[in-house]
Protein backbone atom coordinates (compact mmCIF):
# COMPACT_ATOMS: atom_id res chain seq x y z
CA UNK A 1 0.00 0.00 0.00
CA UNK A 2 1.30 3.42 -0.83
CA UNK A 3 0.04 7.00 -0.80
CA UNK A 4 -2.91 6.33 1.49
CA UNK A 5 -4.18 9.61 2.90
CA UNK A 6 -7.06 8.47 5.08
CA UNK A 7 -8.32 5.21 6.56
CA UNK A 8 -12.03 5.18 7.18
CA UNK A 9 -13.57 3.23 10.03
CA UNK A 10 -14.71 0.61 7.51
CA UNK A 11 -11.21 0.26 6.09
CA UNK A 12 -9.75 -0.19 9.56
CA UNK A 13 -12.28 -2.96 10.21
CA UNK A 14 -11.19 -4.74 7.02
CA UNK A 15 -7.55 -4.62 8.17
CA UNK A 16 -8.54 -6.50 11.32
CA UNK A 17 -10.19 -9.38 9.42
CA UNK A 18 -8.24 -12.58 8.78
CA UNK A 19 -6.98 -12.75 5.20
CA UNK A 20 -4.55 -14.61 2.94
CA UNK A 21 -1.78 -12.05 3.50
CA UNK A 22 1.11 -13.26 5.61
CA UNK A 23 2.53 -9.75 6.01
CA UNK A 24 1.55 -6.21 5.08
CA UNK A 25 4.04 -3.49 4.20
CA UNK A 26 2.71 0.07 4.30
CA UNK A 27 4.64 2.65 2.27
CA UNK A 28 4.70 6.30 3.20
CA UNK A 29 6.63 9.45 2.48
CA UNK A 30 8.04 10.36 5.88
CA UNK A 31 7.66 10.92 9.61
CA UNK A 32 4.09 12.21 9.50
CA UNK A 33 2.94 9.12 7.58
CA UNK A 34 4.87 6.94 10.01
CA UNK A 35 3.19 8.58 13.00
CA UNK A 36 -0.27 8.11 11.47
CA UNK A 37 0.40 4.45 10.69
CA UNK A 38 1.80 3.74 14.16
CA UNK A 39 -1.26 5.38 15.72
CA UNK A 40 -3.64 3.31 13.58
CA UNK A 41 -1.74 0.10 14.36
CA UNK A 42 -1.74 0.83 18.08
CA UNK A 43 -5.50 1.38 18.23
CA UNK A 44 -6.52 -1.90 16.63
CA UNK A 45 -5.50 -5.44 15.91
CA UNK A 46 -4.05 -6.62 12.61
CA UNK A 47 -4.24 -10.27 11.49
CA UNK A 48 -0.61 -10.47 10.38
CA UNK A 49 2.70 -8.64 10.89
CA UNK A 50 2.39 -5.10 9.54
CA UNK A 51 5.20 -2.55 9.21
CA UNK A 52 5.72 0.94 7.84
CA UNK A 53 8.44 1.73 5.28
CA UNK A 54 9.54 4.78 3.30
CA UNK A 55 11.52 2.59 0.88
CA UNK A 56 9.80 0.13 -1.44
CA UNK A 57 13.06 -1.83 -1.74
CA UNK A 58 13.29 -2.25 2.06
CA UNK A 59 9.63 -3.25 2.24
CA UNK A 60 10.16 -5.94 -0.40
CA UNK A 61 13.19 -7.30 1.47
CA UNK A 62 11.13 -7.54 4.68
CA UNK A 63 8.21 -9.13 2.85
CA UNK A 64 10.55 -11.75 1.39
CA UNK A 65 12.18 -12.74 4.69
CA UNK A 66 11.52 -16.29 5.91
CA UNK A 67 8.41 -16.80 8.00
CA UNK A 68 9.27 -17.12 11.70
CA UNK A 69 6.94 -20.10 12.19
CA UNK A 70 7.88 -22.17 9.13
CA UNK A 71 11.32 -20.86 8.12
CA UNK A 72 10.10 -20.72 4.52
CA UNK A 73 10.57 -17.64 2.35
CA UNK A 74 7.33 -15.88 1.59
CA UNK A 75 6.33 -15.14 -2.02
CA UNK A 76 6.37 -11.41 -2.80
CA UNK A 77 4.26 -9.65 -5.41
CA UNK A 78 5.75 -6.28 -6.32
Amino acid sequence: MAATEFLSHGAREVFAEPCAASRVALLGAGPVDHTLVEYQLSTGQVPCPTRFFTSKAEALVWLGEPDQATGMALPVAS
